[in-house]
């Protein structure tokens, strides 16, 4: 628990260490950038193996959080497609006269969720006397940081106590689970296609900056330089520091994933810090068709 609060912190800092170092270790120039009346001047690393290597391990460092934060979105979405279904079955069985014990073994056969093990485990604590169900499920509610378990806590504690009120607080709680559960079904199927949307223009964008940098720009240096005149100088832009250039686009692809993961995280998983794991996807991708496309195409025609 303490390891999982602490590592969104390390992360941060390792990351940062990962972008000083090319600043250490890398040539670089600084780029003029005008807002305004306000002019920037931004130092870039020029290397492109040098930021490409170090767009993926950027990458690397953000999958051990993103992989944890994902599962944990796994776990709770799970327990919440799973809520309306293990009240039913609890609604059913307290209605026609079962205890508890038998509602735990009918959730054991009918329902092999991660929901129904762990309220048959709570059970079976509440029977030993360690703890109630609803302490339980509070606790574990709190771990897994699932405000809807707690919730389901609070409601089978004020069925089963309500006595004669038990099949109509649950009645009430089924149908406020479903509809709850078919918001969210609606809303991933809704967003699913801008995710395919986010990637395809991640993937154009490097593409399309890739063609310009490594195949029009220098053909019209050559051409340029093929035309000019002796005695008159003409400007060419066969000097262009190809590298610097090639740099600038991972950095910028860098920035535009982490972002674009941040905001998938945020619309599709309700978490931002989910998302790094599609922002670490979308950096490796860039990264390696920018280098591709250098290797392949700038360095055959040149």
């Amino acid at each position: 628990m303490q390891v999982r609060k602490a590592l969104p912190l390390m992360t941060v800092l390792i990351v940062l260490i990962t972008i000083i170092v090319p600043y250490i270790v890398l040539p670089r120039t600084s780029v003029q950038v005008s807002v305004g009346r306000l002019t920037l001047s931004i130092p870039i690393p020029y290397s492109l193996l040098g930021v490409t290597l170090t767009a993926i391990a950027i990458a690397l460092e953000l999958l051990p959080l993103s992989i944890i934060e994902y599962r944990l979105w796994r776990i709770n979405n799970e327990i919440l497609m799973e809520i309306p279904t293990v009240i039913r079955i609890i609604r059913d069985g307290l209605s026609s006269g079962q205890t508890l014990n038998n509602v735990a073994e009918i959730l054991t056969r009918a329902s092999r969720g991660r929901l129904s093990r762990i309220l048959v485990e709570s059970i079976m604590r509440e029977g030993m006397g360690m703890t109630t169900i609803r302490e339980d499920l509070t606790r574990i509610s709190r771990e897994l940081g699932n405000n809807y378990l707690a919730m389901l806590a609070a409601i089978l504690d004020t069925a089963i106590r309500s006595g004669a009120k038990l099949q109509e607080t649950l009645d009430v709680a089924y149908r406020s689970f479903e509809d709850i559960v078919s918001y969210y079904r609606d809303k991933t199927n809704q967003v699913k296609p801008y995710l395919v949307l986010i990637y395809t223009v991640m993937v154009i964008y490097i593409v399309l900056a890739g063609v310009v940098i490594y195949l029009m720009v220098p053909s019209i240096g050559r051409i340029t330089t093929s035309a000019s005149t002796p005695g008159i100088a003409l400007p060419t832009i066969a000097t262009i520091n190809v590298q610097l250039f090639s740099s600038i686009i991972v950095v910028g692809g860098i920035i535009q994933s982490i972002i674009a993961g941040l905001i998938i995280g945020r619309i599709i998983y309700g978490r931002p810090t989910v998302g790094l794991l599609h922002a670490s996807i979308l950096i490796i991708i860039t990264a390696l068709i920018n280098y591709v496309m250098y290797t392949m195409i700038y360095l055959h025609i040149m």
